[in-house]
């Protein structure tokens, strides 16, 4: 692996992360500014990017699929934003770079130990372990593995639990 670099999610600018140019080169998917709703927060970004300091980048459709697919297998819910981040992590490291995500969010933690992409936290500790989801039915206990809302057998609406 080459260059060190960080991608950052809404999460660890809101909570401090300041960009800064001695930094490795860092990085954020579009979706990161719209959903910055703090004034402060989207002008520290915007300062950032006009600086230099945060370059903004898209991953390809290719690598929003591949990691569709790992979200998939663990029914993880992620937003689009989350899941574009965690695309342009293995989309960097597939062009040599070695990238480490900062953010707070739980499920992009997950997701990026199951695919091998370092992260690191800003005001929130870890996660200590990776969970692949079901859904349970409250009503009979029926599980499914399918990404369905209710129940096939009593119609219950499902609840999402942890695999144990």
């Amino acid at each position: 692996m080459e260059d060190k670099v960080y991608i950052l999610d809404t999460s660890a600018l809101i909570g401090g992360f300041t960009p800064n140019l001695r930094e490795p080169p860092q990085y954020i998917v579009p979706q990161v500014l719209e959903e910055s709703r703090s004034l402060p927060v989207k002008l520290k970004i915007e300062t950032a990017i006009s600086s230099g300091q945060i370059k903004v980048r898209k991953p390809t459709e290719e690598s929003v699929k591949n990691i569709e697919k790992e979200i998939e297998k663990t029914q993880d819910q992620l937003s689009e934003t989350d899941t574009e981040i965690l695309a342009l992590a293995k989309e960097l490291k597939e062009e040599g770079k070695n990238p480490e995500i900062i953010t707070d969010d739980y499920a992009i933690q997950n997701i990026a130990e199951i695919v091998n992409i370092s992260f690191s936290q800003i005001a929130q500790p870890g996660i200590d372990v990776v969970y692949e989801w079901k859904k349970v039915c409250p009503g009979c206990g029926e599980v499914y593995e399918e990404d369905i809302d209710k129940c096939k057998t009593c119609g219950s609406k499902l609840k999402r639990k942890p695999e144990e």
